[in-house]
């Protein structure tokens, strides 16, 4: 398309054929091709080396434009991480601070007749004058959103220094009957000209509801002109339930007619308000905000999506019942913000001013430029109903020590919230703050912004399940200011699985067993405002270590996009639909000591039914839309079915488990995995296998006898510490010390391989060796840790008799410790 013979405004993605370098040029560079979106971080944030990539690299290409009298040329960059410097022809044409906001970089003064080089310089390392200083995400470098190549006529809505289009819409006045629409043009001229500014506003059913021309002199440089539109009689209302979008259509015409520049710009009419009592209200009527927060990565992406991914994401947000969503800690991309509008999601966003800022000049410049970067860009967005601006600023710091600091982060907290009021004032403010009431209290952060956030972590980092103790004493302390409860989660891995799971142990049963008490804790407390939870996804965090380490695992479903179950049951609290699903779908093959299991079921229905194998199995609990159920498996193949009961109507779930009772005969066709210290099922999807927890052995088949679990945090597992040289962290991450363990197998010769890892920090400088007995027989002489937090197996052959299999430690330093065994007969 020749888009230079078009009129008005034209647009085209310019992602394609890119040539990039790592690290600094020189004559010997080596360039790749690559398209947009783009990142160098996508996989070495992921690897058993400490740190990342972050510094400079290069992107270049060429660009062949026609130069015309009438045309103005423009790029713009959805999003550079972090810092961008743009040159055209050598010549440098914009440089742009902050890696979540986008900004517009003019061409028409640099370009020449025929082909034209761009070049972008990008850098991601840290520095001290940009936010964010520090951050539980990824820093990922590159130009990773979209690039736009875009012509006006020389006449045109104006690129500001903040990224905006120069189009601002604001709705003064909404009810059920009548709305006000008023706009803000900021336009650029190259000379004194006469104008015709043409408005048309169309409705959700694409019908133009008026039309209005508007003549205007216009001086040369910038042009803000401010009016009135018609009233709209009857508006449709924007609402999380049918979230309708109207279009202004602008159009710039000369005096003679020909059209100069264009723009559609959706929005919608709604109002709302907060109470500190009574909870939030979207157009008169009382609605509570649940939702979540969602990082940008994605596996094997870094943060480079599509925007297909991104509305992905959003979708599955809608999907699971929310009607809220924060967008973490820095603005996301413009098709997040557009896919909320369009489903329906009410939006909090902030800037990415996370945990500390630097008491530096450039520091707050570049805070407030993003700032209103934010509020320009995202300006005409009915979902967002929420401005921020820090979060987390006093964790770790102290009222009395910390009080130079602590007053600088105040200070700055007030200016930013005067600065959001003058940009905005139709939305409300927050700063979400971590659970330490009364330091942010005392310091006087609750008191500046229009509403507090809560990032509560009661049941994960805090040993108290649910946030109902901490949710009463903010009322009862502050009760005047509305408060949302920012963040609050709980870490899981899908391959662990427990029937007895505690706090920290990784468990999606855990998780789910979390978010049951929050949500409870949360739905009955009408002055909570809202709630998100942390996060949609797990995310990148490289210094991460947990059970998958360099990932949050606080997701409601995994890096790859598959559902947890905690995502289930808030589709079982949220959802309006008739709902019904059976937990563990990644779960369906089991091993297990007994023939009887535990299971649960998700349902927004008032009486369900489950059957296995065609039985009806027993209901031990249903309440809050969670049924726990004790199901008898069969071995082999088990059809579970669940019915929901809606008045006359009924919807069904189906699953199947594939199911193996360990008893000796199982042992003689089967390996045995059991993880020491383990209170929980360990599956490793790649290989199919399932490591049972451990049990004590009383005269029967196996287990253990004496010694204790290693567990020195009280919590959860022995080390939430990243195991190297394997990726079966968990295995390594429980352990048992001394005891003995015992195997009744039958006799014959079997092939037993220990594996241990050194995981207590207090023989991190002295040393452990240990001998290992089969049958009071040394097999393994003086095992000793060769480095700390890293993964060792020893594979023995053995012949067992008919007494079976007994292993034992013999002490030679420091005190046995075994991670896990797994055991099968050749």
């Amino acid at each position: 398309m020749d888009i230079s013979a078009q009129s008005g405004r034209n647009i085209q993605s310019l992602n394609y054929s890119w040539s990039f370098h790592k690290g600094e040029i020189a004559d010997t560079a080596e360039w790749t091709t690559v398209n947009l979106p783009h990142t160098w971080n996508a996989f070495d944030p992921f690897d058993e080396e400490k740190g990342y990539y972050r510094g400079v690299s290069y992107y270049k290409r060429s660009l062949k434009l026609p130069l015309a009298e009438n045309k103005n040329w423009f790029l713009y960059f959805e999003g550079v991480n972090q810092v961008a410097e743009v040159y055209v022809n050598g010549q440098l044409a914009t440089k742009h601070i902050g890696g979540y906001t986008g900004f517009s970089v003019p061409l028409t003064q640099f370009l020449q007749e025929g082909e034209n080089q761009l070049l972008v310089k990008v850098d991601n390392s840290h520095n001290e004058a940009i936010a964010p200083l520090k951050g539980d995400f990824n820093f990922y470098g590159g130009i990773y959103r979209d690039v736009f190549l875009i012509s006006t006529g020389k006449t045109h809505f104006e690129f500001s220094e903040y990224g905006d289009k120069g189009i601002f819409i604001s709705t003064p006045k909404v009810s059920e009957k009548e709305a006000l629409v008023t706009a803000r043009l900021n336009i650029s001229s190259s000379d004194k000209s006469s104008l015709k500014i043409i408005t048309e506003l169309i409705d959700p059913e694409g019908i133009s509801i008026f039309k209005k021309t508007k003549k205007t002199s216009l001086k040369s440089g910038t042009n803000t002109l401010s009016y009135d539109l018609p009233k709209v009689n009857n508006p449709k209302l924007w609402h999380p339930d049918h979230p309708y979008l109207y279009q202004l259509k602008i159009s710039l015409e000369s005096a003679k007619g020909q059209k100069l520049d264009e723009q559609m710009v959706p929005f919608g009419f709604r109002w709302f308000r907060f109470d500190a009592n009574d909870g939030f209200y979207l157009n008169g009527k009382y609605l509570k905000l649940i939702g979540t927060n969602r990082h940008q990565d994605f596996e094997g992406l870094g943060n480079a999506l599509s925007d297909q991914r991104h509305l992905n994401d959003v979708q599955l947000i809608k999907e699971m019942g929310s009607n809220f969503f924060r967008t973490a800690h820095y603005p996301q991309d413009p098709a997040v913000i557009r896919a909320a509008n369009k489903l329906g999601l009410l939006v909090s966003m902030e800037i990415p001013l996370d945990h500390d800022i630097t008491d530096s000049e450039a520091f707050y410049e570049n805070s407030q430029h993003m700032m209103k970067e934010m509020i320009r860009q995202n300006y005409n967005h009915p979902s967002i109903i929420i401005w921020a601006y820090m979060n987390e600023m006093l964790l770790g710091r102290n009222l009395e020590k910390d009080q130079e600091i602590i007053k600088k982060i105040v200070d700055f907290a007030k200016v930013l919230e005067d600065l959001t009021r003058k940009e905005d004032s139709s939305r409300y403010t927050m700063i979400p703050n971590h659970g330490s009431l009364e330091l942010y209290q005392k310091a006087g952060l609750t008191q500046i912004p229009m509403l507090v956030g809560w990032n509560l972590y009661f049941g994960w980092y805090e040993a108290q399940l649910g946030a109902g103790k901490f949710l009463d004493a903010y009322h009862q302390l502050v009760p005047a200011k509305p408060m949302v409860i920012t963040e609050y989660g709980a870490g899981s891995d899908p391959r662990i699985r427990s029937f007895n799971p505690v706090r920290f142990d990784f468990s999606i049963e855990w998780q789910t067993k979390f978010h049951q008490q929050n949500l409870i804790d949360i739905m009955e407390r009408p002055f909570v405002s809202g709630a998100a939870v942390w996060n949609l996804a797990d995310f990148g965090s490289e210094n991460r270590n947990d059970a998958v380490p360099k990932i949050n695992s606080k997701g409601l479903i995994s890096v790859d996009r598959t559902p947890k179950d905690a995502y289930h049951l808030y589709q079982a609290w949220l959802l309006k639909k008739p709902f019904v699903k059976i937990g563990g779908e990644n779960w369906q093959s089991r091993v297990g000591y007994s023939d009887k299991q535990n299971l649960q079921v998700f349902t927004n229905a008032d009486h369900i039914e489950l059957l296995v194998n065609g039985q009806a199995a027993d209901l031990l609990s249903f309440e809050n839309h969670l049924s726990e159920w004790r199901v008898s498996l069969k071995t082999g193949r088990n059809i579970l079915k669940a019915t929901a009961y809606f008045g006359d109507s009924s919807i069904t779930d189906y699953s199947e488990i594939n199911f193996g009772k360990i008893n000796k005969d199982w042992l003689s066709n089967n390996t045995l995995y059991f993880n020491c210290g383990a209170n929980f099922f360990f599956t490793d999807p790649i290989d199919h296998i399932t490591w049972l927890p451990e049990t004590e052995f009383n005269n029967e088949l196996l287990g253990y006898k004496g010694g204790e679990v290693f567990m020195p945090r009280g919590q959860g597992v022995g080390t939430d510490r990243e195991i190297f040289l394997t990726n079966n962290d968990p295995i390594y991450q429980t352990a048992r010390i001394g005891g003995e363990y015992y195997f009744d197998l039958e006799a014959g010769q079997y092939e037993v391989v220990l594996h241990w890892a050194e995981i207590d920090p207090a023989y991190q400088d002295k040393n452990r060796q240990f001998d290992i007995l089969f049958n009071d027989k040394v097999v393994v002489e003086g095992l000793q840790s060769k480095a700390a937090f890293t993964a060792i197996s020893k594979k023995i052959i053995t012949y067992v008799d008919k007494e079976g299999l007994k292993i034992s430690f013999k002490l030679k330093e420091g005190e046995p410790i075994l991670n896990a065994i797994e055991i099968r007969k050749l």
